[in-house]
């Protein structure tokens, strides 16, 4: 199959060097949800992956939160949906400056609307690869701005390139899972998969609760794997009064 490609413009040395004025200010970021099922799918997958990536302090997972790009120059900016950035501190912040951060994001998701379908798929893939964003996904809540509800792009060289599906599933490899959409009441939202585990997750409160009782189930497993294997040793101890080495508590993955 012939991978569907972008040609973009290269980020120029313009763009690394520009003056900084003491004068510029680069002010935080609005944003209004176009829908109700928009501002659904935006903060479902925001919290979705700050969950999954809660225990990594070198990933940072943002909602609506603007990204400078060109230093002394606070016109040259965007604003992603949902942005992972890897390598840098989570903290809190009211911008993104890629000079003073030392990267760009690596994962972006926009959150199409029949009003933003276009600039999305043109005006934002150009700056996004541009900027060096690894990958580019995008996904119609509502069904009617894109010809399929979601899409992905990784960047080659100058260029996105369409992730294609593979073995039915759409694959990050910015993020290591998989992903999909799944209509929910309102309309679509992104569902991740964890290749490791199989296990599902999509932000919803409903989600968060089936992960909770999965995490207690494996911990409650891994107990009752620790009380069957000191029982073995208790009852070779007796049998034949020497104490073997005890096990030691199995990893709990939560």
């Amino acid at each position: 199959m012939t991978a569907t490609t972008t040609e973009l413009p290269a980020l120029t040395t313009a763009d690394a060097v520009a003056a900084d004025p003491d004068d510029v200010e680069y002010p935080e970021g609005h944003w209004v949800a176009q829908s109700v099922s928009h501002g659904d799918a935006v903060g479902q997958a925001t919290t979705a992956l700050r969950h999954h990536f809660r225990d990594r302090v070198d990933v940072l997972v943002a909602m609506e939160l603007v990204v400078y790009n060109r230093r002394g120059d606070n016109k040259a900016k965007l604003q992603p949906d949902v942005q992972v950035v890897f390598g840098v501190e989570d903290r809190d912040r009211s911008s993104f400056k890629i000079w003073e951060e030392g990267k760009p994001p690596d994962f972006v998701l926009e959150v199409a609307s029949p009003s933003t379908a276009e600039k999305d798929a043109f005006h934002k893939a150009q700056e996004y690869a541009r900027i060096g964003v690894r990958e580019y996904w995008r996904l119609d809540p509502e069904g009617s701005s894109m010809g399929t509800p979601l899409e992905g792009y990784v960047a080659r060289g100058a260029s996105y390139e369409r992730v294609e599906p593979v073995r039915g599933r759409l694959q990050s490899g910015v993020l290591g899972l998989n992903l999909r959409s799944e209509r929910q009441g309102r309309g679509a939202v992104v569902v991740f998969s964890d290749p490791r585990t199989g296990e599902e997750f999509d932000g919803s409160v409903e989600s968060a609760e089936r992960r909770r009782r999965s995490a207690e189930e494996r911990a409650s497993a891994a107990e009752a794997e620790l009380r069957a294997a000191q029982e073995r040793v208790r009852v070779l101890e007796e049998r034949f009064g020497v104490a073997p080495a005890h096990p030691s508590p199995p990893e709990q993955d939560l």
